[in-house]
């Protein structure tokens, strides 16, 4: 006997699981992602741990460059570990051209 998947329910088709958008108990959130980065940005600048932030990601090019020589990333992930060392590299440049600046 095989397996009717048309009628076995998917993942959020569930009745409560309010979370997932199939799910007909669905509530619609107040607030996006964005908001909630938003909230993280403001929190980190008001503990004044950007510096540390930039300084970490400016730091980890060195990592990025070993998985990239040595890591065979899954294909989905490329594009956003390519945006991650292009940022890292980005505020190694910024970081190392504001401190020649600041010693000039």
């Amino acid at each position: 006997m095989a397996l009717n998947y048309a009628i076995m329910p998917g993942f959020g088709d569930l009745s409560g699981d309010s979370r997932h958008p199939n799910s007909p108990d669905y509530i619609e959130p107040d607030f996006g992602l964005e908001d909630a980065e938003a909230n993280v940005a403001l929190a980190l600048h008001n503990n004044d741990e950007v510096a540390e932030l930039v300084n970490d990601l400016a730091e980890s090019r060195a990592l990025l460059n070993w998985i990239a020589s040595n890591v065979d990333l899954p294909a989905d992930l490329l594009p956003r570990f390519r945006l991650l060392d292009r940022q890292s590299k980005r505020l190694r440049q910024m970081v190392d051209a504001e401190y020649e600046a600041l010693n000039s």
